[in-house]
C-alpha cells in the first residue's frame, strides 16, 4: 500500500500528571525529547510534511522544533482553548490538513520508525496500531476478530470494574487513515462531534463509531514485537527510559532504583526472596483489610513489639520493631561509636559508619571462614566499642558455625566489646542454627534480622533488633519515631503466628531449591560453589574473568538480572557472583544461560584489577 507522506501529531497537552516545568513534548527518552523522535521515526517512514498540533508552551515547542526537521517541512495549528479541550478539539482545529493519507499520532507516544511503517504495509482506510494489553497499560483497547479486523473499541470510561481486558488489545495512539475515510467519514463525524459540544472529548470516539457503523472495517495491526510507550506520568516515563536505553544503561537503571524490578521484562535473581511465602490465605486476609490498614494509624512501638514476640516467642522488652533492618542499621550507625566490621558483609554497615571508625576484620579468601579468637584479639587490638558479622553471610551464603558465634561472643563480652549478629538469612539454614535462644547467656549479645527476605515481604519493610541489654534496647527505641511501621506491615504480625507451620515448610522448599541451584552451577566448567546456607549461592569464576561482564552478558542476552561482587569489601571481588535462589525452572534456566554466557568468552579482567 501508498505510505503516507503526510502525520499530524498532537502535541497541546500540558502533562499535568508529569509534574514539568516544559512543554510534554519536549521530555526526554532514552537522552531524546519524545516530539522530536516521534518525528525522526515519522521521517524515517517516508513522512515529508508534519503538522503539529500545540497548545501548551507552544514558542517553546516551535523553538526546539523549527519550520523543518530530518527533511520534513514543519507547519503548526495553534489551540488556544488546550487547558479545558481534549484532543477531538485539538484534531478538529487542524482538519484542513486531514486532506490525504496521513499518520494521526499523538504527542505522548514514543516508538520506533518500524511502527509506521508496519500500518503502511497493511490493507484498508482505517488502520491503527495496536499491542496485547498488559499492565500497567491504561487507555483506549480494541478486541481482534480473527482477521485482524477491530469488532469493538473501548475507551477508558467504557472500562468498568467487571470489564476482563485480558484478551484486549492496548491501542498504541498511532493510526493511519486514508484519504477516502476521512473525507466521507471521519471529519464530518469529528465536525458534528465538536458541533455537539464535544471540546473535551476524545477522537476515538470517532473512530469507535467507524467499528459500529460498519461501513470502514477499522484494522488492528499487532506491533507488540515492536518498541513503543504513551507517556502520562512518572511511571510511564521510567518505563519508556527503561525500553529505549541500550543494555547498559538499562543495567544502570536498574542498579540505580534498588528494587522494583517486578515492572520490567527480566527475571531477577539479584534481590532475594523467599517465593513460597506469604501462602495465599495470608495475602487474602491482608487484602481483606486493606482498607482499614490504609486510612487508620497502626500502633506504636509496644503493640508491635508484643505482636512480633508473640510470632517468634521471644520477650516484648527485648524487641525493637522497624521498618526493615536498614532502618536499624542506621540508627547502630549512630549508636556503637568505632566498630570492627567483619568483611564481606552487607554492605549497608560500612556505608552508616564514619569510616574513621570503620575497622575491617577480613574473613581470608578464598575460605572466608571465621576463626572467632582471632576476630577477638584482632577486635581488641583494634580498640572497637562493638563488632558486626553476618550469619549466614552475605555475600557468600556461609553461615558461621553456631558453637564459633557463641565462642566469639563470649570472648567479645569478656573484653566489653558487644557482637551484634545479623541474622536475616538464618531461617533458611537448618533448624536450630539461630543464636536468638542464647540471648539471656550472652548478655554482650545483639540480633540484627530483615523480615522482608525470609518471610518474601520486601514491599512491607519489617525488621527488628532483639537483646536481654534492655538499656541498650531502649536507646535504639529512642532513636525511632512513634509511628514507624504502617499499618499492612501492623497487620501482617497480627496474622503471622497462625502461619509458623506455613513459614516453616517454605523454608524447607527454599532449601531444597537453593542446593540443587548449587548443584547446577557446580557443574559450570572452572566455576567454584560455596556450600550456601541462605537462599542464594556465591560463586567464583575462572581465573581472569569478570564478573561484571558476565553480568551484564546474561542481563542482555538473556534478560536474567544477577549480582556481581565488585563491591563488596573482598579480594578479587571482581571473580565472585551471588545468584539469588528462585523457582526451580528459572534456577535451571539462569544456569543454562551461565553456561552460555561462559562459553562465549567473556571479557577478561583489566591489568591490575581485583
Amino acid at each position: 500500500m501508498k505510505r503516507p507522506t503526510k502525520a499530524v501529531v498532537l502535541a497541546a497537552g500540558l502533562g499535568r500528571r508529569l509534574g514539568l516545568d516544559h512543554a510534554k513534548p519536549l521530555l526526554p527518552v532514552a537522552g531524546t525529547p519524545i516530539l522530536l523522535r516521534t518525528l525522526d521515526s515519522l521521517a524515517a517512514a517516508g513522512v515529508r510534511q508534519a503538522v503539529l498540533v500545540v497548545g501548551h508552551l507552544a514558542d517553546e515547542v516551535r523553538a526546539a522544533v523549527g519550520e523543518t526537521h530530518a527533511g520534513m517541512s514543519v507547519t503548526y495549528v495553534h489551540s488556544d482553548a488546550y487547558r479545558t479541550t481534549n484532543n477531538a478539539y485539538s484534531l478538529w482545529l487542524a482538519r484542513e490538513e486531514l486532506d490525504q493519507d496521513v499518520y494521526l499520532v499523538e504527542g505522548d507516544v514514543v516508538f520506533d520508525p518500524e511502527l509506521p511503517l508496519a500500518l503502511a504495509a497493511a490493507d484498508g482506510e482505517v488502520i491503527t496500531a495496536v499491542a496485547p494489553h498488559r499492565p500497567p497499560m491504561n487507555g483506549t483497547v480494541v478486541t481482534l476478530g480473527a482477521d485482524g479486523t477491530v469488532s469493538a473499541m473501548l475507551l477508558p470510561a467504557q472500562q468498568g470494574p467487571g470489564i476482563d481486558l485480558g484478551e484486549t488489545f492496548k491501542t498504541a495512539n498511532v493510526h493511519l487513515l486514508r484519504e477516502r475515510y476521512l473525507r466521507e467519514e471521519f471529519v464530518p463525524a469529528l465536525t458534528a462531534l465538536i458541533a455537539d459540544g464535544g471540546h473535551g472529548a476524545y477522537y476515538e470516539l470517532v473512530i469507535a463509531d467507524t467499528v459500529t457503523g460498519g461501513r470502514f472495517p477499522v484494522h488492528g495491526v499487532d506491533c507488540g514485537h515492536l518498541r513503543w510507550y504513551e507517556v502520562d506520568d512518572l511511571t510511564d516515563h521510567a518505563a519508556a527510559e527503561y525500553l529505549f536505553a541500550d543494555d547498559d544503561d538499562r543495567l544502570t537503571i536498574l542498579e540505580n532504583l534498588h528494587g522494583g524490578y517486578w515492572r520490567y521484562d527480566l527475571v531477577d535473581h539479584r534481590l532475594l526472596y523467599n517465593l513460597y511465602f506469604p501462602p495465599a490465605s495470608l495475602v487474602d486476609e491482608l487484602a481483606h483489610d486493606f482498607r482499614d490498614a490504609l486510612v487508620h494509624y497502626p500502633v506504636g512501638h509496644l503493640p508491635l513489639q508484643q505482636l512480633l514476640g508473640a510470632a517468634i516467642r521471644q520477650p516484648a522488652d527485648r524487641l525493637v520493631v522497624a521498618n526493615g533492618a536498614s532502618e536499624l542499621i542506621k540508627i547502630l550507625g549512630g549508636l556503637l561509636g568505632r566498630v570492627g566490621l567483619v568483611v564481606p558483609g552487607f554492605n549497608e554497615y560500612e556505608a552508616v559508619f564514619d569510616e574513621a571508625d570503620i575497622h575491617r576484620i577480613h574473613l581470608p579468601a578464598p575460605a572466608f571462614t571465621m576463626d572467632p579468637a582471632r576476630v577477638a584479639e584482632e577486635a581488641g587490638r583494634a580498640g572497637v566499642a562493638a563488632v558486626i558479622i553476618t550469619s549466614p553471610n552475605n555475600p557468600t551464603s556461609m553461615a558461621v558455625p553456631r558453637a564459633d558465634l557463641v565462642t566469639l561472643a563470649r570472648l567479645l563480652a569478656a573484653a566489653g566489646i558487644r557482637l551484634v549478629v545479623d541474622e536475616s538469612f538464618v531461617d533458611f539454614c537448618a533448624p536450630g542454627h539461630s543464636l536468638e535462644p542464647d540471648l539471656a547467656e550472652l548478655p554482650g549479645l545483639t540480633v540484627v534480622k530483615s523480615m522482608s527476605k525470609v518471610y518474601g515481604i520486601g514491599g512491607l519493610r519489617l525488621g527488628y533488633l532483639l537483646s536481654a541489654d534492655l538499656g541498650f534496647v531502649a536507646d535504639v527505641r529512642a532513636a525511632l519515631p512513634i509511628w514507624n511501621v504502617n499499618g499492612f506491615a501492623e497487620s501482617f504480625l497480627r496474622l503471622l503466628p497462625r502461619y509458623r507451620d506455613a513459614f516453616a515448610a517454605s523454608c524447607a522448599q527454599v532449601r531444597r531449591d537453593r542446593d540443587e541451584l548449587a548443584g547446577l552451577l557446580a557443574a559450570l566448567p572452572g566455576v567454584t560453589v560455596y556450600p550456601p546456607d541462605a537462599n542464594y549461592v556465591m560463586l567464583r569464576l575462572p581465573e581472569g574473568t569478570s564478573a561484571l561482564d558476565v553480568v551484564r552478558r546474561t542481563f542482555s542476552g538473556h534478560g536474567i538480572l544477577i549480582k556481581d561482587c565488585g563491591g563488596k569489601s573482598m579480594p578479587d571481588g571482581d571473580r565472585y557472583l551471588r545468584v539469588a535462589c528462585r523457582a526451580p525452572q528459572e534456577n535451571a534456566r539462569l544456569a543454562d544461560a551461565l553456561a552460555a554466557v561462559m562459553a562465549e568468552r567473556p571479557t577478561p579482567l583489566a591489568t591490575g584489577a581485583s
